[in-house]
This record gives structure tokens, sequence and C-alpha cells, in this order.
């Protein structure tokens, strides 16, 4: 995998990461199961 693409699957990840974080806070339980399904789709390819 070249450099720059692994290096934008990461900014994906933390950006992720940051709006799951967000999400629970926010206790919206729909959208926490919606974004950790794009986390998995996202690691899936890496």
């Amino acid at each position: 995998m070249a450099m720059p693409q692994r290096d934008n699957y990461i900014e994906q990840i933390h950006r992720l990461e940051g709006l799951i974080a967000f999400a629970e806070q926010q206790e919206d339980w729909d959208e926490v199961e919606r974004l950790k399904e794009q986390l998995r789709r996202l690691l899936e390819l890496m």
C-alpha cells in the first residue's frame, strides 16, 4: 500500500473515531452503530 493512501486511511480512521465518541456523548446509538460499521469496512480495506 502506498504511503499517501495509507495516510488517508489513517486520517479517515481518526475522523470516524472522533465522530463515534461524539455520537456516544450525544447518546445517539443508531449513529454510533452506523459509524462503527463504516470503520469496520474501512479497516477491511487496509
